[in-house]
């Protein structure tokens, strides 16, 4: 470990915490400037969450109170360990708690952050993140899962970049507790073919989005898949790809019918498994068994990293971590764009106006890199709604981005982009709008700045032609006066009467005049 004064730079210390279904978790790295980091300690307390959502709906006052416990233990941790930055999320069985509000508010009252609630999307993005430092994800179609206790998060890389994300309930903790509570009717069904028919319950939306093309590689992450992989190369079965470790497909049926045979208790006897990993093993191998059939896939690699190790990597990056977020959106954002057929060449042209229109009035706006992406994402898929009607598509595309799942951002801002995009037409963004109401202050302004600016992109393009080349803004600070120079614009064209009607808005938000030209 190099000292304070090695040419490296001083060391920087980070910490996740992983409020999963199965149990909670906290990892503590280190990284010195220059170097990867490196794995100080993990803990893993076995407080299962998702046992009591997906039996009662909520997280009972026992389960919280273990909870409570792990996250002040966690929370010495990192002050002992004098950790700079920190991470904490909870996924599946914390969105979907009917006293989900309560709990976070207890629960970030002794973290030593505040907890995020991240969406499926985002989880699924995190394991990419993940993913790729150790598996060539740039060339061919890669599906990659993350088999968790209340859900499987999949993302679909295509030439290293990720198009489709989505979270499916076949998580092996929902499932488990599904098939027991339907064995008591079953009238004979095994639980095997209980688990079975709960597995294939999502087999139309991953088929349609995730499989509807030949994949070359099949990936899966989460601490079930890793179990499999231990009893496989104990069993002298296990392969490997590319240095991977790789289960046969073949040898996964072979696990289920081993596993079923044998109780919890025996599972834990024979195997040495942790007792809150010995009853969600066959679920967990059910699932990924069928995902691969369903995939088509005679293996699946199992990479042994996931959600915390691409947490590790959001906590510890530098100013990198944003570009990397930025592409995959617009990845996401064309994707999505393309499955709702918009015009494509017209939602380009619309991203590089607001582009050119939001650096060039920086000074007047003083909005940053984060919000810049939004504004790219909703210029892409500004007229989505077209796909539901070309009357009032605003509305539609602002619901139907809401309803989608963007790669690359938290579900708040994904309904961020959603507003901006519902609003570059119609009428002016209001209180009156349910959507726009729920915001605060600071995200009200900014979704005014950047609809404001989509709003003068989308009428740059009125044609769809492509009739206006670039744009230079003139700011002129005395008279509260911003000039647009338009090139290529014929004077009296749709364009330059499209910019005056639809500046209405720039003009309210940026309290300046806007006047247009011809070059």
């Amino acid at each position: 470990m190099a000292g304070a004064g090695s040419r490296r730079g001083r060391p920087k210390r980070g910490a996740v915490i992983d409020l999963g279904s199965n149990a909670l978790r906290l990892q503590i790295v280190e990284r010195i400037e220059g170097g990867e980091p490196v794995v100080l300690t993990r803990h893993r307390a076995p407080v299962r969450l998702g046992k009591d959502v997906y039996v009662e709906g909520r997280i009972g006052a026992e389960t919280l109170d273990a909870a409570e416990a792990a996250l002040r233990r966690f929370a010495d941790l990192c002050e002992q360990y004098g950790v700079q930055r920190i991470r904490a999320v909870a996924t599946a069985a914390l969105r979907e708690a009917a006293n989900r509000d309560a709990v976070v508010e207890r629960l970030s009252a002794v973290s030593p952050v505040p907890i995020e609630v991240i969406s499926g999307t985002e989880e699924a993005w995190l394991l990419a993140r993940a993913v790729e430092t150790r598996v060539d994800l740039a060339h061919g179609r890669s599906l990659l899962l993350d088999l968790g206790g209340g859900s499987v998060e999949a993302i679909l890389v295509e030439d290293g970049r990720a198009v489709a994300a989505d979270s499916y309930p076949l998580g092996a903790i929902r499932l488990l507790e599904a098939a027991r509570r339907q064995a008591g009717s079953a009238h004979g069904a095994t639980f095997k073919a209980l688990l079975e028919q709960h597995a294939g319950a999502c087999d139309h939306s991953i088929a349609e989005r995730m499989v509807a093309r030949p994949l070359d590689r099949l990936v899966a992450c989460g601490g079930s898949v890793e179990v499999l992989a231990d009893l496989a190369k104990e069993a002298g079965r296990l392969g490997s790809v590319e240095g991977l470790d790789a289960l046969e497909c073949e040898d996964l049926e072979r696990w289920i019918l081993e596993l079923e045979d044998l109780s919890p208790e025996q599972r834990v006897a024979r195997f040495g498994m942790l007792p809150d990993r010995a009853d969600v093993i066959l679920p967990a191998a059910v699932v990924v068994r069928h995902l691969a059939e369903l995939a088509g896939a005679c293996r699946v690699l199992v990479p042994r990293v996931g959600l915390r190790d691409g947490l590790e990597r959001d906590v510890m990056a530098g100013p990198e971590a944003f570009a990397e977020r930025r592409e995959t959106l617009l990845a996401s954002s064309g994707a999505l764009a393309r499955r709702y057929h918009c015009d494509l060449a017209h939602g380009e042209r619309v991203r590089a106006h607001a582009v050119a229109l939001f650096d060039a009035t920086a000074s007047l706006h003083g909005r940053g890199p984060e919000d810049r992406a939004l504004l790219e994402a909703a210029a892409l898929l500004h007229d989505a709604g077209r796909f539901i009607a070309s009357e009032s598509h605003h509305v539609h595309s602002a619901y139907l981005i809401a309803a989608s799942e963007l790669v690359g951002v938290s579900g708040a801002e994904r309904d961020r982009i959603a507003q901006v995009a519902g609003y570059h037409r119609g009428p002016h963004p209001s209180e009156d709008d349910a959507g726009y109401a729920r915001l605060d202050s600071g995200e009200r302004a900014g979704v005014c700045v950047l609809a404001a600016l989509l709003r003068l992109a989308d009428a740059l393009d009125r044609q769809h032609r492509g009739a206006v080349g670039d744009v230079a803004v003139r700011v002129e600070g005395g008279p509260g006066r911003v000039t647009l120079v338009l090139h290529g614009a014929q004077p009296g064209s749709l364009e330059l009467h499209a910019v005056r009607d639809k500046g209405r808005l720039f003009e309210e938000v940026f309290g300046v005049s806007l006047g247009v030209e011809t070059a």
